[in-house]
């Protein structure tokens, strides 16, 4: 599993080398600052003609030193208070933090050794599919001869998954599962109520068995994330009466519990990976969107203790599961930083963007915005890592459609399998298959001759060995075109 480009350590204090302790915080990780430490007061050394005064010069160079040295240790001490992450909301286009790093190309060359090289005739382009099997008319064999990348949910889906096996399908096929969420009856504040052991959960998550949030989970405190009131987080997806709570990553008895169900997916299911759902990148989803969001979470007061909670969390399962077990995440939150995934890198194998390019089903990126995600998925696949780029909207709007397959396409690399694309709605539950002929054509443009790269004020540019891609940020307009 390549971790190349990315830091490996979760330590989120950086070390003191010298008296002067210089930080720059930026969203809720710890970079090296680009300012420069003050250089030190140098020594003065009296002219040798002044005899008469030396000694007062002596004591005046003693009393400027001391009050440098004091000044020195007044600003450690303040750089060393602890300092407010701006918030999500900060980190939109035009705010006080830059989305894109910019010692690094908006347009990240492939790092040679890191991402998997295209075949000289081959196009990057893949398609991608999830969660569960197509309820249009879509078989089993169609679907395996489109896909480059599937996975599908549970136990529930393993026959069809072995449909597809049987279709020719030659990919891993992982399964999805919610990382920090269960499914239980309720929804219960806390463990003191009656709780039916007969409910029966999905399999979309850890506690997929029948009566497990009862026999397993709900005696256990702490085990949940609670809001400011302190009853435990619930959700109710879609309306649909089906209730899931919150967990809370740090939690050794949650750990354990979840790590032991990794395992027997694995070992029972025989799926080739897990796929991990609502993996938070900060507290927003906690805090702010659930059924009981309060503002508040007892558990954690900053994201960044949240970030060094689930990067353990995350790194206990990838030492459950072995370096040769795929471990992918739906990666949420964070704002749109090109480096918001960096902290949970080092212990996964592929991730999704479940709003590329577009902002969900009828918004678009700011420009900053837009570049940010094509320069966090650029440094993610010359990484080595996976990645499936989803652009949202709807079935008919093939110029949306169009602006987000081209801009998937500025920064796709392999051979159709490493960076993958899907044009759907959240709300269809991705059960559908939607094709278009712009896909057909993505496939005959050939291979990238180079990376993309801003040919004039907001329209960008990728050559192939047979036609290219242009985006234009104005007019969100995508074009692919191929020469004849």
């Amino acid at each position: 599993m390549s971790t190349a480009g990315f830091p490996v350590g979760l330590g989120l204090n950086h070390p003191i080398d010298g008296l002067i302790f210089w930080t720059e915080k930026v969203t809720i990780d710890c970079m090296n600052s680009d300012a420069t430490p003050p250089q030190g007061v140098p020594a003065f050394v009296p002219p040798r003609s002044h005899r008469v005064s030396l000694q007062l010069l002596i004591v005046v160079g003693v009393v400027f030193l001391i009050l440098a040295i004091g000044l020195g240790l007044l600003v450690t001490r303040l750089d060393r208070l602890p300092r407010v992450a701006p918030s999500v909301a900060n980190l939109s286009d035009g705010g006080p933090q830059s989305l894109i790093m910019h010692d690094t190309p908006v347009c990240v060359p492939t790092v040679a050794g890191g991402a998997a090289v295209a075949s000289a005739n081959r196009s990057p382009f893949g398609l991608a599919w999830f969660h569960k099997p197509p309820q249009d008319s879509t078989t089993a064999v169609q679907l395996a001869a489109q896909s480059s990348y599937i996975h599908l949910t549970g136990a529930a889906d393993i026959p069809f998954r072995d449909e597809l096996r049987s279709a020719g399908y030659k990919g891993p096929i992982l399964t999805y599962t919610g990382m920090n969420s269960i499914e239980g009856p309720g929804p219960y504040t806390d463990g003191s109520q009656p709780c039916d052991a007969n409910y029966t959960p999905h399999d979309n998550q850890l506690a997929f068995l029948k009566g497990d949030f009862c026999t397993y989970i709900n005696g256990h405190e702490s085990w949940f994330l609670h809001n400011g009131a302190g009853q435990r987080l619930v959700d109710d997806y879609f309306g649909s009466g089906r209730i899931t709570y919150m967990m809370n990553p740090a939690d050794p008895g949650w750990r354990a519990f979840a790590m032991q169900r990794l395992t027997y997916i694995k070992d029972v299911w025989f799926y080739d990976g897990v796929w991990l759902d609502n993996v938070d990148l900060d507290l927003t989803r906690m805090t702010a969107e659930l059924k009981n969001s309060d503002g508040k979470v007892q558990e954690y007061s900053t994201d960044a203790a949240w970030k060094q909670a689930s990067a353990g969390w995350l790194a206990e399962a990838r030492k459950t599961l072995g370096d040769n077990y795929p471990i992918w995440a739906n990666l949420v939150g964070g704002g749109l930083r090109a480096d918001a995934w960096d902290a949970y890198a080092p212990y996964l194998d592929g991730a999704m963007d479940e709003s590329f390019a577009v902002k969900w089903l009828d918004g678009w990126r700011s420009n900053e915005q837009w570049q940010a995600q094509i320069q966090r998925a650029g440094r993610w696949l010359a990484a080595g890592k996976g990645l499936v780029m989803v652009g949202q909207g709807p079935q008919d709007d093939t110029d949306r459609m169009r602006f987000s397959l081209a801009s998937y396409l500025l920064v796709a690399q392999g051979n159709g399998t490493q960076s993958t694309f899907r044009y759907t709605r959240y709300d269809t539950y991705y059960e559908q298959m939607w094709l278009y002929p712009a896909y057909d054509t993505a496939r005959q443009l050939g291979a990238p001759t180079g990376t993309c790269s801003e040919v004039s004020p907001g329209l960008w540019r990728r050559d192939f060995q047979r036609g290219y891609v242009q985006v234009d940020l104005s007019t969100h307009q995508g074009s692919l075109v191929v020469r004849p």
